[in-house]
């Protein structure tokens, strides 16, 4: 929340902090040294729109480092640009600027309307605050009636050019994502599957407009950039990599501070599951069942997230990682009184896997794995391919990897679930 106060005919700006990234600070108030009220409320969006968009790509962000962030914005924002319609976001009134309400406004009343109903998890609502970001920075606010096919092929192209790590490399200190997508530099781009999740999430916003009456038509409907397919855009490891990346000793080595680095390449192997999903894993998902040690995906607790419901799953427990000591090291755990199998692991904008994900990169490309197309992803996609190549049935498959499959209608937990048919299958996988 952000709002501007009057003292002695000077505006400030209040900027209410994210509780969980600055819990010893609430507000930030900086001097926006100017004392006309529709000045001070445009520089005042600005500004705040530019910190969430700083936070979004750089939640470490002291606020010492913030507040000299906005300095910078503060004197980077020339005077003659500003308008003078006002452009405060209200909580129940869209700001109306000429033409109707703009898409700040309405950005902020969708928000609002999917956080009371429950629509987002807080990981999805932070993506979606993230992409709404994103489009005020590229091509900035606007009445929603003036966003038209022109302007959403230009969104598409800017954020085609937007790089990745943004907040976190030392050559964009300073500059705003326009300013370096303007540029003409060349940099790494994020990839054409993060630009297509971001206009999906903003093809939604403007299907809220629509459906709400304030636009007629969705100029984002249906645009995406062009990209292979997920079968091109990940590869499986081969069976040299396999030995390079779950050599026990090298692993231990890694593991020396953080126990997590030397269970979760293992599990990847073993489970086929999804990197935070192992990240997110609690004592209590571990359980015996039909005299067989399983552990559960779930979502039944606080900080748990799924991609969708067929994401819910119970799997049998690897003989391989039985024999490693796996359920003494969560018994050891358990010991220590806390909830999670890695606590030491601390969320970054709502994802456990952050840190797991760069080590790994970091990890495969030290041991010679250098193909881009290998990510933590690939033991995913190493453990579909063995279960079919030794011909498991493919409903079966799809019930131990967590896709939805309309044809399996086993119990989630129940006794009907196959758990003795999974532990069969799970031998193929060596």
């Amino acid at each position: 929340m952000a709002y501007i106060v009057r003292r002695q005919s000077v505006y400030y700006l209040n900027l209410r902090l994210p509780k969980h990234l600055f819990p010893n600070r609430h507000t930030l108030r900086i001097s926006l040294r100017v004392r006309e009220r529709q000045a001070a409320l445009f520089l005042a969006t600005s500004l705040a729109q530019q910190v969430n968009s700083h936070l979004s790509e750089h939640p470490l962000t002291t606020s010492e480092t913030l507040r000299a962030l906005c300095e910078q914005w503060r004197a980077a924002t020339p005077q003659a640009s500003i308008p003078i319609a006002p452009q405060t976001l209200s909580k129940t009134t869209p700001t109306l600027i000429g033409e109707g309400p703009t898409l700040a406004s309405l950005s902020k009343l969708y928000i609002e309307e999917g956080k009371r109903g429950g629509t987002w998890r807080q990981t999805s609502t932070d993506d979606v605050e993230r992409a709404l970001a994103d489009l005020f920075e590229l091509i900035g606010d606007m009445p929603a009636k003036a966003f038209d096919a022109q302007q959403a092929r230009l969104l598409k192209e800017r954020l085609s050019r937007c790089p990745q790590y943004f907040g976190l490399r030392p050559e964009f200190k300073g500059k705003t994502l326009k300013q370096v997508v303007e540029s003409g530099s060349t940099y790494k781009t994020i990839t054409a599957v993060t630009v297509n999740n971001r206009l999906r999430k903003l093809t939604a916003f403007m299907n809220w407009c629509k459906v709400n009456r304030y636009v007629t038509e969705n100029p984002l409907a249906g645009m995406k950039v062009m990209t292979g397919s997920a079968k091109e855009a990940r590869l499986s490891f081969d069976r040299s990599d396999l030995v390079a990346l779950l050599d026990h000793e090298a692993l231990r080595k890694e593991a020396r501070n953080h126990q997590w680095r030397y269970w979760i390449p293992l599990l990847g192997r073993y489970t086929g599951a999804r990197l935070e999903e192992l990240c997110q894993l609690r004592i209590d998902d571990f359980i015996e069942l039909q005299g067989i040690q399983c552990f559960r995906i779930d979502d039944s607790c606080e900080g748990q997230n799924l991609k969708n419901t067929g994401s819910r799953r119970l799997l049998p427990i690897h003989p391989t990682l039985i024999d490693l000591g796996l359920i003494q090291h969560v018994e050891s755990v358990k010991a220590t009184g806390v909830d999670r199998l890695f606590p030491d692991l601390e969320a970054v904008r709502g994802k456990l896997g952050h840190a797991p994900s760069k080590w790994f990169s970091r990890y495969k490309t030290k041991l010679g794995i250098a193909d881009t197309r290998k990510t933590f992803h690939s033991f995913r996609h190493t453990f579909i391919d063995d279960l079919r190549d030794a011909a498991i049935q493919d409903s079966l498959i799809k019930r131990m990897v967590g896709h939805e499959d309309s044809s399996v209608t086993f119990g989630i937990y129940g006794s009907r679930t196959p758990i003795a048919a999974m532990r069969e299958a799970l031998l193929a996988i060596k």
